[in-house]
């Protein structure tokens, strides 16, 4: 049992969230990317430059949740595509990759590849009944 972390750097969310397996318990951050009023969305460079700019500050806040104990990841995972579908790809991902490569790398400890959407079904399984969906075929 041990501490992993999640990241999703999507379109227009900085997301990170922590889940303690011997305790059950999981914290979530997130920090919308600033739009001008006015504007539909962003181009992709400027969601790549927001997250890098803002996945400290969403993981110092994470680790505020945590007590402000230091993070001894045994895992990571970070979402790096829209969904599992040939061609789905947005430059937005490349931060939350980045970050979870340098932590893996750091510690020598599992990546996990995900989705966008992948995470989205995720959060409803855990939400529907914690860990205990995740063991079931869905």
């Amino acid at each position: 049992m041990g501490l992993y972390i999640g990241l999703d750097t999507s379109n227009y969310t900085t997301s990170a969230a922590a889940y303690d397996a011997g305790a059950g318990v999981m914290w979530q951050v997130k920090q919308p990317l600033p739009v001008r009023d006015g504007e539909l969305g962003l181009r992709q460079s400027d969601a790549v430059f927001f997250h890098t700019r803002q996945l400290p500050e969403v993981l110092e806040r994470l680790r505020e949740d945590l007590g402000g104990r230091p993070m001894l990841l045994d895992g990571v995972a970070a979402s790096d595509r829209p969904r599992q579908a040939e061609g789905s790809y947005m430059p937005c991902f490349l931060a939350g990759v980045s970050a979870a490569t340098a932590f893996a790398q750091a510690r020598g400890i599992p990546l996990i590849h995900t989705t966008h959407q992948q995470g989205h079904a995720a959060a409803a399984l855990f939400a529907a009944k914690g860990e205990e969906l995740f063991r079931q075929k869905v």
